[in-house]
């Protein structure tokens, strides 16, 4: 061998360690960070994944799973990921569509004609929609439904019919409700965060002749492992499943104890906007599955021009004024770009003058989080269980994992 390639070859495994010492010195610093929010009693307890270039960079639990009896958080602990449950029934509707069963176009009431007697609300006034509900307006959540959080007429009327307190008798029922409450926003007028992603799933239930549960286990949960995730528990779990607390002044309350969780009982209604349950393991199949394009362990679920068109913008096309995207009775997101089912953030490609989808992600309510960076080949799963949080989880992982 030449000189110069010894050399060269040298260099080259100098360069690999330096790299591998710069990634063992950040894993010490999100290890330490993580314990101490743990230890400062911000999180009872916290499982991180982080999935880089092929292989599980980091995969660690902090903390306890129940404060009470001190249970240590695990690995394999099971979690509420309320509506990290979005993403995956976006994916099973598309699905669908990938079948010529439904289109992004298709209005949504020729699967659900009880909602053609649906009004908007506008100072007082029932005015007809001016165009109608489409399957893509409520993938961008632009449809003009709500869910019932502010003291605005529409919310006042959601909350009338308590669609969130675990009394819907079933999905039926659940469309009967929201027939009878009237729309926030014209389709298309606005992005509007609401119960979209729940029609998503009784589509899915609609178009299978499926429970929704049924279609997710036969087309995504049994082929891609995801032996943990579900819209309830079986008791002998039960020493698995993390207690969900609540955020009161700066202490945790329980929210829902592990011991007596309602999830327990099967319910006669499966939220697609919030209902799974499910760990960090399972979740990372559902992104490898994603991140790879649609395939997962030579399997295909999404044709990859699918993937490409959920997790690129969609507002643009659909509002009626990008410069002026939110809501006024909704939080808004901190950039104006949704795809099908992801909040989006993107990045300008100066070769091509263009803009990249850097990450594509969804929360839950209890502060769960993950996001899929395709162009650095790399998938984080952060889960805790914390109502009303402070929502800087997401922020302060980025700034530990980049």
């Amino acid at each position: 061998m030449k000189p110069f390639s010894i050399i060269f070859l040298i260099l080259v495994f100098m360069t690999l360690k330096m790299s591998a010492e710069l990634s063992h010195t950040q894993i010490e610093k999100l290890d330490s960070t993580l314990q101490t929010w743990v230890d400062d009693q911000k999180y009872a307890g916290i499982v991180n994944l982080t999935y880089s270039n092929g292989e599980i960079v980091h995969f660690k639990a902090y903390g306890y799973k129940d404060l009470a009896t001190q249970a240590p958080m695990k690995k394999d602990t099971i979690f509420r990921i309320y509506s990290m449950t979005k993403p995956i029934v976006s994916v099973a509707i598309m699905q669908l569509v990938e079948q010529g069963e439904i289109q992004l176009e298709t209005p949504i009431t020729e699967f659900i004609p009880e909602f053609k007697k649906l009004k908007v609300y506008l100072d007082g006034n029932m005015l007809e929609p001016r165009e109608p509900i489409t399957l893509k307006h409520l993938l961008t959540h632009t449809a003009g439904f709500s869910y019932g959080w502010t003291d605005h007429p529409v919310d006042l009327a959601y909350k009338e019919i308590d669609l969130l307190r675990n009394n819907v008798k079933g999905s039926d029922d659940f469309i009967e409700k929201v027939s009878n409450a009237p729309l926030i926003y014209h389709p298309g007028e606005k992005w509007h965060y609401s119960i979209a992603t729940d029609l998503v799933g009784i589509l899915v239930e609609r178009i299978s002749g499926m429970s929704l549960e049924e279609y997710l286990k036969q087309n995504l949960f049994d082929p891609l492992g995801m032996n943990d995730t579900g819209f309830s528990l079986p008791s002998s779990k039960k020493s698995r499943f993390s207690t969900n607390y609540r955020n009161v002044d700066d202490q945790l309350e329980v929210e829902d104890n592990f011991k007596d969780s309602h999830y327990y009982i099967e319910k006669p209604y499966q939220s697609g906007g919030g209902g799974l349950v499910s760990t960090a393991s399972d979740y990372l199949k559902f992104a490898q599955m994603l991140l790879n394009e649609g395939l997962y362990k030579g399997k295909r679920y999404l044709e990859k021009e699918t993937i490409a068109l959920m997790t690129r913008d969609h507002l643009l096309d659909t509002l009626d004024d990008i410069n002026n995207p939110w809501s006024e009775h909704s939080f808004e997101l901190d950039n104006p770009h949704f795809g099908l089912g992801f909040k989006l953030t993107l990045v300008l490609n100066p070769n091509e003058g263009k803009y990249d989808t850097k990450q594509y992600s969804w929360n839950g309510a209890a502060g769960t989080e993950f996001w899929i960076d395709p162009v650095k080949s790399l998938i984080n799963i952060t889960l805790i269980q914390k109502m009303d949080s402070d929502w800087m989880l997401r922020e302060n992982m980025e700034k530990l994992i980049y």
